[in-house]
């Protein structure tokens, strides 16, 4: 998937390079797309694999940021390019499975692309305005069905994004009245929460919003996955604030994809490479400096089994839900 909130202080659609001394001999660079502008969370990731998968490799490799249309024109680009391996995107669920699943007007679908391995892990957090009077979320549900209640408003990054997907979720697994409200992204989302002008809101538990939950300026209602989180262990799973959210369970990735159709012969060497790469020290503090957790590389069955997991969960989601941007 695809973790907002990290700035980097880098320009828009910059390109970086990053040479490794094997590099020079190779005749093929690697591109990496990043579908969002430099400086955000997706873009930290791919530059924190960068030189150590361009070392394992023995090729140069570009970052290459393309935002827009909430990262389907990166994508997209990604898909204009030759199966061969050359040209990978640093994605997540919102940008291969959902954007499609939800706006048909785009070209292309998730089995266009081939997942290398998840690099990252990352919790979703229920987070609510401070002014909140419901101490955690089993008082907020119960509140919300008091007969003279007003409707829950739930904010997300965009209509069809998994933030709004997951506060779907939760309005129909409790049967709770609540109002979905788009944002253009994660900046003036977490301003309105913090303003009161929105109620809750699921977030990754990333970058700065783990520092804006110690810092009181929102309010954490739990983590939306089984355990607790050990980089925030003082944040309550869901489920253990109220049963019946013993399951809700969405945590989120981001990785590499490939064209689909890429050879298998490529696609081992870009694990090897993505292992090598997530087995760094530094590259593992990094990651989970950023508040996210570093995922196992898998072999290339558990890789297709799982897309096609995460693929079939989100379709049937965004079609129970009637999810769409038309």
């Amino acid at each position: 998937m695809h973790k907002p909130l990290l700035a980097l202080g880098l320009a828009a659609t910059a390109l970086f390079s990053l040479l490794s001394p094997a590099a020079a001999a190779s005749s093929a660079q690697v591109n990496l797309v990043v579908p969002y502008p430099a400086g955000g969370g997706s873009d930290f990731i791919a530059r924190t694999l960068a030189p150590v998968l361009a070392e394992a490799l023995g090729q140069n490799i570009i970052v290459e940021n393309l935002g827009g249309a909430g990262g389907a024109l990166g994508s997209h680009r990604v898909l204009q390019r030759p199966a061969d391996g050359h040209t990978l995107l640093l994605g997540s669920p919102n940008e291969v499975i959902l954007a499609p699943a939800v706006n048909n007007a785009l070209e292309y679908k998730a089995e266009d692309f081939q997942l290398v391995g998840a690099a990252t892990q990352t919790s979703q957090v229920l987070v609510a305005r401070p002014s909140l009077e419901a101490p955690d979320i089993k008082a907020l549900l119960a509140q919300a069905k008091a007969p003279s209640a007003e409707p829950i408003s739930y904010g997300s990054v965009g209509i069809g994004s998994l933030y709004h997907v997951t506060g779907a979720m939760l309005a129909s697994e409790t049967h709770s009245d609540m109002f979905h409200v788009p944002y253009r992204g994660a900046a003036p989302l977490v301003q309105d929460l913090i303003g009161g002008q929105v109620d809750i809101a699921f977030l990754p538990l990333a970058g700065n919003v783990l520092g804006l939950i110690q810092d009181k300026k929102l309010k954490a209602l739990g983590v939306a996955q089984a355990e607790r989180n050990p980089l925030a262990p003082g944040i309550p799973t869901l489920g253990e604030i109220d049963p019946q959210l013993a399951n809700f369970h969405y945590p989120t990735w981001a990785g590499l994809l490939v064209r689909a159709g890429t050879p298998d012969e490529a696609l081992v060497r870009l694990q090897t490479a993505l292992g090598k790469a997530l087995a760094d020290p530094k590259v593992r503090a990094s990651i989970q400096d950023s508040g996210s957790g570093v995922a196992e590389p898998p072999s290339l069955e558990q890789a297709r089994r799982f897309y096609e997991q995460e693929t079939s969960l989100f379709r049937k989601i965004v079609s129970d839900k009637h999810i769409s941007v038309d």
